[in-house]
């Protein structure tokens, strides 16, 4: 088999319309990846590259691989490779092949020749089987004197140059019935150790004193007669293997390579659509205000993070129990948020002089702080912060659910973002809507099916942690497939998101019993107010609410009023409030604010004499060291806080009030845009949005090539950098210049733009801003880094 270059793929690539270019950059991983290819020249030497062909390789389902195996093992043979030669290795009928050898021409590893032979960028050994490297590769790796041995065994001519002794032995070892003869004739021990090599894909246990002929030394060991003749060819893990020839020569005629054209089938069992869908929208929704709480929490006080960088287990503990939510949930929640920029680190604090000549360490960071998207997650509506949530997700390649040990070994390699994806896929595609699967062990065959060279124990931790991470997000939810998780392969992510937003109920019931209850997914801003002024219960198909005096004196606090909270909160109740409820808002209105605490060390006041007297002498109150200084003021050996709880736990309703009297709101500073540097983001500029396949096939296809291949300047070389010297700061060149995303100012306008080209005095780069390449003069431009570049 042929194994093409960079240009045969150039040529191929150039025959292609726009819809098949589409269909090529959409299937082969990494080909719009940043910088995008510039031309088609650009793609293929990106195509054609040994990472490339990696990535798409580890991507490809069993039967790909199987049929891939079988035109390397065919060309290992010096046979023709045609489309009919590997059905007959596989065992099956051209028909069943064909569909896979399509598809691997749509991906680009497979193309076509003049003569009608298939040729792959690279040779692929078979899976699933272990048929040993070809006899002429170990030949030629021999030295002579061991050749001639080896010949001398065989009773072969042992004269000529090496050239002429390895393709001597090659021919025999190519003749099947030749092989079978020489085994047939060893002794009976040596023949059922190789018998059983080539039926069990087995090594022989060899340790080798000398290879040929001769040897050092008289212990005799098993192998002995089929490595002097060149039938096991020993290594030096201390194995011997059958060469490849040899493997087929004892396994018969009639053998032939594993093939598994069809996927496993799954088992699958009804499931209520509806309570997957609501289910489904609820978890997306909580989400959301997951991330919002975090960004609120972190606005009044950063998140603490530990030595490595991460925030800590207790502090992930402590917010779950805040909230009452699974710490899994919180744990996702801040991994997304960082990953959008919606949170960041702090700056670390200045380090320390050094009084010798060892610099200390730097100082950690303080901990997460809004970030730079964080204006623009406040500015955006429920439905574009899904779809971002969702997208990031998406795009990751860390888990954060995955068993520690496992997660740590795949690092952030793509190995669980594709495994993420192929099962998502699977309940979009395989399960149909209403039915659900619960079998794990039915999920990771079928994974294994379409990732066969993942482990599987990768794959089972990763089945279980994606499977977890989706159901958090609403892409799955009671083990079937939902709406949105349907959409995220399919590229309707948005349209979904924000019909599964509108769907949001902004309404609830309002019992006499102090409970509100939605029957659905709660909107966002309806979970906002009821959080702010009621206890949540449940969550779930229904979330359930409950008012306490507590709750609503947390209100009071917070600056609100009581014909403001009774104004809003009968905006969301059709069915109007309970007169318990608005009793209750009444009670605890008349009592809020009588007490004010000044800290002094602090001090009470009151209106009312009466009151402050009976402050004195309530024994609850003891250890706060009660004093009057004025009739109607009071003075407290405790700090302000502890005098509040300590007034609130014996049945008062104290405020906090100034030294001028007014009453001092408690609410955090989080209404506003938090104080980060550089401008407000809209959401997209949280990440490059990635690259449309039909729009970037249309520029490849109108775009003037080389006639070669041939590398273009590689990323980050010293004249681009050097012509672009002084345009703007120096680390943004950097990233320009290596294709990276940065900030572009030309003509008054500010682009971001990334994949930048530089043809003499023009910089030609994609905008983002403007959704199209454009060129700017080098002359004119000011270039600085985006928000957030340096997380």
């Amino acid at each position: 088999m042929p194994v093409h270059d960079v240009d045969a793929l150039l040529t191929h690539l150039r025959s292609l319309g726009e819809e098949r270019l589409a269909a090529v950059l959409r299937r082969r991983p990494g080909a719009l990846s940043l910088p995008w290819p510039a031309d088609l020249a650009d793609l293929a030497v990106r195509l054609g590259g040994r990472e490339s062909i990696a990535a798409a390789y580890t991507r490809l389902p069993r039967p790909h691989t199987e049929v891939l195996g079988a035109l390397t093992l065919i060309e290992q043979l010096g046979l023709p490779v045609t489309a009919a030669g590997a059905s007959r290795w596989l065992g099956s009928d051209p028909q069943v092949v064909q569909p896979f050898l399509d598809d691997l021409h749509e991906r680009a590893l497979t193309l076509v020749t003049d003569g009608g032979e298939i040729s792959t960028p690279a040779q692929f050994p078979p899976v699933g089987v272990g048929l040993g490297p070809p006899v002429r590769v170990l030949l030629e790796e021999t030295t002579v004197a061991a050749l001639r041995g080896v010949a001398a065994a065989l009773q072969l001519r042992g004269d000529g140059a090496k050239t002429v002794l390895v393709d001597r032995l090659a021919t025999f070892f190519r003749d099947p019935a030749a092989v079978r003869t020489l085994v047939d004739g060893a002794p009976p021990r040596e023949r059922e150790l190789l018998i059983a090599c080539a039926e069990q894909d087995a090594a022989l246990e060899y340790v080798p004193t000398h290879f040929g002929s001769h040897r050092a030394g008289t212990r005799e060991q098993p192998g002995d007669w089929a490595v002097a003749r060149g039938v096991l060819w020993p290594s030096y893990d201390g194995a011997a293997y059958l060469p490849l020839e040899v493997s087929l020569a004892l396994r018969g005629p009639q053998w032939q390579l594993p093939f598994h054209p069809h996927p496993p089938r799954l088992t699958d069992h009804p499931v209520p659509a509806e309570h997957v869908d609501a289910e489904a929208a609820a978890r997306a929704l909580r989400m959301i205000e997951r991330v919002t709480a975090l960004l609120e929490t972190a606005a009044a006080d950063p998140i603490p993070l530990i030595k490595s960088g991460a925030v800590g287990v207790r502090t992930l503990r402590t917010l779950a129990k805040t909230w009452d939510v699974e710490v899994d949930e919180v744990r996702l929640a801040v991994e997304l948020a960082q990953s959008t920029g919606v949170l960041a680190p702090a700056p670390p604090p200045p380090p320390a002089k050094s009084r010798g000549r060892t610099r200390p360490p730097p100082p950690p960071s303080p901990g997460l702080i809004p970030g730079p998207a964080a204006p623009g997650w406040r500015a955006a509506d429920a439905a574009t912060r899904g779809r971002v949530l969702i997208d990031t997700w998406w795009r990751s390649d860390r888990s954060v659910l995955m068993e520690a040990s496992m997660a740590a070994e795949l690092g952030e390699s793509a190995v669980y973002r594709h495994l993420r994806h192929e099962l998502i896929d699977v309940y979009a595609t395989v399960v149909p809507p209403g039915r659900g699967v619960s079998d794990y062990a039915d999920l990771a065959g079928l994974l294994g099916w379409r990732a066969p060279l993942v482990g599987e124990d990768v794959i089972c931790d990763a089945l279980t942690a994606a499977a977890g991470e989706g159901e958090l997000l609403g892409l799955l939810a009671l083990g079937a497939g939902t709406a949105l998780g349907r959409a995220l392969p399919a590229g309707a992510l948005t349209s979904v998101m924000a019909e599964l937003v509108s769907g949001a109920h902004t309404s609830a019931v309002i019992g006499a019993d102090l409970t509100a209850v939605v029957l659905g997914p709660p909107a966002t801003d309806l979970s906002r107010l009821l959080d702010s002024v009621a206890d949540r219960e449940s969550s779930g198909a229904a979330t359930t609410w409950r008012f306490t005096p507590d709750s609503i004196r947390a209100a009071f606090d917070r600056g609100t009023t009581a014909s403001d909270l009774l104004g809003e909160l009968a905006s969301i109740a059709p069915a109007g409030l309970p007169q318990a409820l608005q009793y209750l808002i009444g009670d605890v209105a008349r009592t809020h604010g009588q007490l004010g605490v000044i800290e002094l060390g602090c001090a009470i006041v009151a209106d009312d004499p009466t009151l402050l007297r009976e402050l004195v002498g309530n024994r609850k109150l003891g250890r706060l060291g009660l004093a009057t200084l004025a009739p109607t003021v009071l003075a407290s050996r405790t700090g302000a806080d502890t005098t509040l709880s300590a007034l609130r736990a014996a049945g008062y309703a104290p405020v906090v009030r100034e030294v001028d009297g007014s009453v001092l709101i408690s609410a955090p500073p989080t209404t506003g845009p938090a104080d980060v540097d550089g401008p407000d983001l809209d959401l997209d500029a949280i990440g490059v949005p990635a690259a449309d396949p039909d729009r970037h096939a249309r520029h490849l296809t109108t775009t003037t090539t080389t006639t070669t291949a041939a590398p273009s300047e590689p990323a980050g070389q010293f004249p681009s950098f050097a012509a672009l010297r002084g345009r703007g700061q120096p680390e943004a060149i950097w990233e320009l210049v290596a294709g990276q995303p940065a900030h572009l100012t030309h003509d008054g306008s500010t682009h971001l733009v990334h994949s930048a080209r530089l043809h003499g005095n023009t910089l030609t780069a994609w905008s983002a801003t403007t959704q199209r390449y454009e060129d700017f003069p080098v002359a004119h431009i000011a270039i600085s880094g985006r928000p957030g570049a340096a997380r």
